[in-house]
């Protein structure tokens, strides 16, 4: 069963270490997506800090609900929902592969990781698996994520060299390679978006 859209942002946002969880207070507006139009009556953005509270606090206006939301399945608000449908549709998986929030997330996840575990690539990995899905990596796991990550620096270092901007971890240590760090984030934003984060079993 998937989870709801507002349990996955709130686990994205604590996995980040980005979750306020300061209680109660007014209502919060989250950053809008690129090309979204603004609700009628305006949509100011809150503080940086301020938006990133749980999903709960989100703004809801009955003519126009938060994307991200939406897309989840929130349900109609313009009459009563005894039960919330639940889909599985490619606007899903786009909200969460594509969005500038997404990919703030996935910054802040590979920053903490960098935080936590180090320089050692076998310690990120056991420590993203435990952030993320509450267990560690089987030795299968750890081989495909390496790999992973070994291919993935090379296809970054070549956009580097091309001119590219990267993805970088939200803060990384002194010295540390800045592709090793690009595909860092790209592992961890694989994370936020796989089956075992947003399911539940």
């Amino acid at each position: 069963m998937r989870l709801e859209g507002e349990v996955i942002r709130d686990s994205a946002l604590s996995v980040s270490g980005l979750l306020n969880e300061e209680v109660g207070g007014l209502s919060v507006f989250p950053e809008l997506p690129l090309g979204a139009g603004k609700p009628r009556g305006g949509w100011k953005v809150s503080e940086p800090t301020e938006r990133n509270r749980r999903s709960v606090y989100i703004f809801v206006r009955r003519n126009a609900r938060y994307p991200m939301m939406e897309a989840f399945d929130m349900p109609d608000t313009h009459e009563s929902c005894g039960r919330r449908n639940q889909t599985t549709t490619a606007p899903q998986a786009m909200t969460l592969l594509n969005s500038k929030v997404s990919l703030e997330w996935s910054q802040a996840f590979a920053g903490r990781i960098l935080k936590e575990a180090g320089a050692d690539p076998v310690a990120q990995i056991e420590d993203a698996f435990r952030l993320a899905y509450g267990r560690k990596p089987d030795g299968p796991e750890k081989d495909t994520v390496m790999t992973f990550l070994t291919k993935q620096q090379g296809l970054i270092a070549d956009r580097k060299s091309a001119g590219q901007k990267l993805a970088l971890p939200s803060s990384m240590p002194e010295g540390f390679d800045a592709t090793r760090g690009a595909a860092l984030v790209d592992f961890c934003q694989m994370l936020l978006n796989s089956n075992e984060f947003v399911y539940r079993n």
